[in-house]
């Protein structure tokens, strides 16, 4: 076994560049064992090699040169814990949010062609939907469109909504006596929340588990079958809670965008489908 092992022989044996031993030596994290005097070679020994694979397992455990230094001019085990601990719970938190955003990719994915799994019919079917949690602003019979995504966006911008996440689908929670005269006459313009905010009771609003009679049409054009609506309804009571959301199909016009329509006609309550009277 040789005595001394040139910066070019090390780096080599240890799979690192020749540059980051330079840089060890530079910051003080390891010095070579020699220096020619002459011609200034970094020479290391092989008690060093050791040394050299510690730094960088360390590194790839997320510890910074600074915290490896700290912890080998110690030579505790206690304190490299302490480090490792907190590495740990950052890892952990970053590991949270990229399954967060999974999630929500997954989310945008199932948005972006729900309309496609089905036909753009006005055929009625029911859906079985959860609990679902939005921000609401009115809407007058005078309001443009762009009236209501102002007001809509305004009120998202102020306290306290500002700091909240949403999902990107709007819709409209629309009357259904104007559902069935086939007039676009929302209530109110809504966007989406992730999930229920930790928010006050009627600083949001909460859209009731339960079934849903829907059917799709491209809402603003007023243009749906009023027929099939006074058939279905004839014998059983008017929904109460009618959504209208919106899906898009491109990302480029909205005014033909399809919506599915959403009619509340029964309840859960604490987890038992209850029919609406």
């Amino acid at each position: 076994m040789k005595e001394f092992y040139t910066i070019g022989e090390t780096a080599a044996l240890l799979g690192i560049s020749a540059d980051t031993l330079r840089y060890y030596d530079r910051i003080g994290l390891l010095k070579p064992v020699k220096v020619d005097a002459g011609n200034k070679y970094r020479y290391y020994s092989y008690t060093q090699f050791h040394y050299i694979d510690r730094i960088k397992y360390l590194q790839h455990l997320g510890l910074s040169l600074e915290e490896i230094r700290t912890v080998l001019q110690t030579g505790r085990v206690d304190e490299l814990l302490v480090y490792l601990e907190t590495e740990k719970v950052r890892v952990q938190e970053e590991l949270a949010q990229v399954r967060q955003r999974v999630e929500d990719i997954d989310w945008y994915i199932q948005y972006f062609t729900y309309m496609d799994q089905t036909d753009r019919d006005e055929r009625f079917y029911k859906v079985h939907l959860p609990e679902r949690y939005i921000l609401k602003s009115p809407c007058f019979h005078w309001d443009s469109l762009a009236d209501m995504e102002i007001r809509l966006a305004e009120k998202k911008g102020g306290s306290p909504y500002k700091q909240l996440k949403y999902k990107r689908q709007y819709g409209y929670i629309l009357t259904p006596d104007a559902l069935f005269a086939r007039t676009f006459a929302p209530e109110f313009y809504f966007i989406f929340l992730s999930g229920r905010p930790q928010l006050p009771p009627g600083e949001y609003e909460v859209l009731p588990a339960g079934e849903y009679l829907c059917f799709r049409t491209q809402v603003l054009r007023e243009e749906w079958d009023t027929e099939k609506l006074d058939s279905y309804f004839r014998k059983t009571r008017r929904p109460g809670l009618v959504l209208a959301l919106e899906f898009e199909d491109n990302l480029r016009e909205y005014q033909d965008a399809w919506y599915e329509i959403q009619m509340l006609v029964s309840k859960s309550s604490d987890g038992t489908l209850m029919r609406t009277r």
